[in-house]
């Protein structure tokens, strides 16, 4: 029987790898002439309303009791989901890709500072040797080191690429510490209306009237939003509240060997040796990290609630 840590562990893996896959579409959408704006806005709205509508079918099992003041708490650690796309989606008109996602991956580390400052955790030296191993996997799969690091340099992109990765810092961090006796859909639709309010301000979601929905962007508006919004927000939902921060943060990196691959397979993108020696070094971070967390088990398993990861 699979321990509550270790499927912990696997839904985290699977909603991270969700991310991954995204990216894919997102690039596919953009070949089709969609503008950053309509792909994370069909995405975000997308998502809520299929995620609310899944909610409204299950809600024959009787609806949560949840108080005014948790909804808010849950809209408000929505927005930081919403909120890293944008930075992302913008940091990417000025850097180059494999750069971009090198500045959003410093999520890993981050992660470890959020668990120290904010919960009093101290980094074991596994996770901060495991940490290492990730960015420098990293380093290597997102190819940054095969080119000039001044040509791919923009202040205002570096700024907007770690702006991205603090705000999914801060989305791991909630996901595991916001409401987290809300039964998981429930706090996946919440959460997911503050990412649709944040997102709906910086881009007005004028594909709704314009006809982009039905020239496309619906399709890949479903597809991004189950990838981008429903599925990583509910695995995340289930499997964050029984890990730490910044566990959570390193098994979060699994998202790049899924967005290599995927680009080797789908838009044949041309992935090296360095690039596949990168993504064996991440994975073997993320063991490492993996590793180091188990003198924390018994803890964390006593604090676990009455409603544990149920199927």
């Amino acid at each position: 029987m699979i321990n509550v840590r270790l499927r912990a562990s696997l839904l985290v893996l699977l909603g991270a790898a969700s991310y991954g896959v995204l990216s894919t579409f997102v690039k596919l959408a953009y070949a089709d002439g969609f503008t950053p704006g309509e792909v994370t806005g069909s995405q975000v709205l997308l998502g809520c309303a299929v995620t609310w509508l899944l909610v409204l079918i299950g809600s024959g099992r009787g609806i949560p009791s949840i108080a005014p003041r948790v909804r808010w708490k849950l809209v408000g650690s929505g927005v930081f989901t919403g909120l890293t796309g944008v930075f992302y989606y913008y940091a990417l008109q000025s850097l180059d890709a494999s750069f971009a996602v090198l500045l959003l991956f410093q999520f890993t580390w981050m992660g470890l500072v959020a668990d120290w400052v904010l919960q009093g955790r101290v980094p074991t030296r596994y996770r901060v040797a495991g940490i290492v191993v990730v960015l420098a996997g990293t380093a290597m799969a997102s190819g940054v080191l095969d080119g000039s690091l001044l040509e791919r340099v923009s202040p205002s992109g570096i700024g907007l690429g770690l702006a991205a990765a603090a705000s999914y810092t801060l989305f791991i961090y909630f996901s595991g510490k916001v409401a987290v006796q809300v039964p998981a859909l429930w706090r996946s639709a919440w959460m997911l209306t503050g990412a649709s309010i944040g997102v709906s301000v910086i881009y007005p979601p004028q594909f709704l009237w314009n006809g982009a929905l039905g020239h496309g962007l619906l399709m890949w508006g479903f597809l991004l939003g189950l990838f981008g919004m429903i599925l990583p927000s509910y695995l995340y939902a289930k499997g964050a509240p029984r890990l730490d921060t910044g566990l959570t943060a390193i098994l979060g990196a699994v998202e790049l060997p899924v967005v290599i691959i995927c680009s080797s397979l789908l838009l044949q993108e041309r992935t090296g040796l360095a690039e596949w020696a990168g993504i064996a070094l991440i994975l073997a971070g993320i063991v490492f990290s993996e590793l180091g967390g188990k003198s924390r088990q018994p803890e964390e398993s006593a604090s676990a609630g009455p409603e544990e990861l149920q199927a």
